[in-house]
């Protein structure tokens, strides 16, 4: 006897009505039914059996759309966003919901959802709320993820192209085997004129260089979950950790030809250098779980690893873009799977920040935009500005009166 599935909505093709509403297609130039869409789910909730993935979509695009300074405060559109991703993070992971008790950080693992998450929900919950530009770009992320956990499996016509699994894999390995060329070329050779200058074949390289970072940048925004695929080939392919490194081999030579690039595509999608470093410790943390500390210890590609993921977090190169990492997501990684390489870079990081306490999105974000004082950041003051425009402005003199004493 078949089994009795009770489902809110009437046919399976108003299911696909709102997937179409909340993802439409790249192709599609009609009227925004995202609103829509949210109305449904809403109306589908009060007939119960709501799928948590259908409803966590709704609650994040609603924040979304609730995104209007020119209608609500900046307080009211952050604890919107926050509200939502929390709502989302927790119903996927609170282990007073799902069987056995487990930590959050294990369930994420168990469902593929990035660990981030589940610090990011922490840090809303019970400390300051994060900005608005790690919220705005935790949601789509977040609705990246649902994609693919969830929507993609509702139905057989999936529009996205060869954006998935296999197909998505191997566009990234033709990309990466064109760009790789284009890296080695930009330091082979001297590449310097009579002149001092950049030589006419070193200009032509680094244009082709450019422009192939954009097209990189184009499959980022075109494919969903795209940022992960192509950080996972690129760590384990070989392209930024060699395949035939030793222990102790120096990876300076592949850091000074990559690093460019990577800047590029980040400058051109800030989710990629979130995956990266989220891909990196991962790899650092959870695919040695069963692995002794001393073969850990002794594993060229974790070291090499290690190595990128110092750089990029310590190197004055990446300053100006490290201010889209969650630092307190790859210190919850390091308690969470402890190694040597793991210690190290916890070691590494605490030393750099000047104490052993984890700093928090926030905090990170605010010492980025301390550093780097007048120097035209997108999004960096989005918040004061958009208070300004309201009447808002810093006091020039602290008044330590409580608030309604005259």
């Amino acid at each position: 006897m078949s089994k009795v599935i009770f489902t809110p909505w009437k046919a399976h093709s108003d299911l696909l009505t709102a997937r179409s509403q909340f993802y439409p297609a790249p192709e599609y130039t009609g009227p925004d039914m995202r609103a829509k869409a949210c109305a449904t789910v809403s109306a589908w909730k009060l007939r119960g059996n709501l799928p948590h993935a259908v409803e966590a979509t709704a609650l994040l695009t609603d924040a979304i759309l609730h995104d209007d300074a020119s209608k609500n405060s900046v307080f009211s559109i952050r604890a919107t966003y926050a509200a939502a991703f929390c709502r989302f993070v927790t119903g996927l992971v609170d282990n007073k919901l799902h069987g056995a008790k487990k930590s959050m950080f294990s369930r994420a693992l168990d469902l593929g959802l990035p660990a981030s998450f589940v610090e990011l929900r922490h840090e809303a919950t019970h400390r300051e709320l994060p900005s608005l530009t790690v919220l705005r770009d935790s949601t789509a992320r977040s609705l990246e993820w649902l994609w693919g956990f969830y929507w993609r499996g509702v139905g057989a016509d999936s529009f996205s192209g060869a954006s998935f699994g296999g197909e998505l894999e191997e566009l990234v390995r033709e990309v990466l085997g064109q760009v790789g060329a284009l890296v080695h070329a930009t330091t082979d050779g001297k590449g310097v004129g009579s002149g001092g200058g950049l030589s006419r074949k070193k200009r032509r390289v680094q244009m082709d260089l450019a422009s192939a970072a954009a097209r990189v940048v184009g499959i980022l925004k075109e494919s969903r979950g795209a940022e992960s695929v192509l950080a996972g080939v690129m760590l384990r392919e070989g392209w930024l950790v060699p395949a035939g490194r030793r222990l102790g081999d120096t990876l300076t030579d592949t850091i000074s030809k990559w690093d460019p690039l990577l800047q590029m595509i980040t400058e051109g999608h800030h989710s990629f250098l979130v995956a990266l470093t989220e891909t990196m410790a991962d790899e650092l943390a959870f695919t040695s779980t069963g692995s002794s500390i001393t073969s850990t210890k002794s594993d060229p590609y974790s070291e090499g690893v290690y190595t990128w993921l110092d750089h990029v977090l310590r190197s004055t190169r990446w300053e100006l873009h490290r201010r889209y990492i969650s630092v307190s997501y790859v210190l919850a990684v390091c308690g969470e799977s402890s190694n040597h390489w793991t210690a190290l870079l916890k070691k590494s990081i605490c030393k750099e920040a000047g104490s052993d306490s984890l700093p928090t999105v926030s905090q990170n974000l605010g010492s980025q935009r301390q550093s780097s004082g007048e120097s035209g950041l997108p999004d960096a003051d989005d918040d004061m500005t958009t208070l300004k425009k309201f009447g808002w402005d810093m006091a020039d003199t602290w008044d330590s009166r409580p608030l309604g004493v005259v």
